[in-house]
């Protein structure tokens, strides 16, 4: 069933690659110590719907709540599912934890075994929209976070429009 998922998701970043021209490789080593790059606390919308729901599935989150915003409760259960994949335990969305989560597979394995995931990044909104962008200043987007375009499409985010034509 996961290879399934994994080969459908795959199918559609190809599919969206094409539509869209290439995308320009953009990997994270910003460095900063208050990072705005991956999805934390605070933020909303449909990515952090879909990493509730996913966490819950996997009995991190104890909450019978739809959740659409990044709270300190999921930031705990992120925090226990960093610690049990001894991962850096700091409740940051990073592409690793995200694909951990996603695919059970690190960033890093998931781009060796499946090539088309090539560490390609796009930029989503942090204010409930469900569109990604391959430019972060696309919509007035503001605070955006940058993530894998792999994981983006399996958070079920939907290419902008106006970043494809240009």
């Amino acid at each position: 069933m996961k290879k399934k998922m994994l080969a459908g998701v795959l199918a559609l970043m190809m599919l969206t690659l094409v539509c869209s021209g290439a995308l320009a490789l953009v990997r994270h080593d910003c460095k900063e110590k208050n990072c705005v790059c991956f999805i934390q606390k605070g933020d909303k919308g449909p990515g952090v719907t879909s990493i509730a729901r996913r966490l819950k599935a996997m009995g991190y989150l104890q909450t019978d709540k739809n959740v659409n915003t990044f709270t300190a409760e999921v930031d705990e259960a992120v925090r226990a599912f960093q610690k049990d994949r001894r991962l850096k335990t700091d409740g940051l969305m990073t592409d690793n934890t995200l694909t951990w989560l996603l695919y059970g597979l690190s960033a890093s394995d998931m781009d060796r075994e499946y090539p088309l995931s090539d560490g390609r990044q796009v930029w989503v909104p942090t204010d409930g929209g469900t569109r990604f962008h391959t430019r972060v200043d696309c919509s007035g987007m503001t605070y955006a976070r940058k993530l894998s375009l792999r994981n983006a499409l399996a958070l079920g985010f939907e290419p902008c429009s106006r970043c494809r034509e240009k």
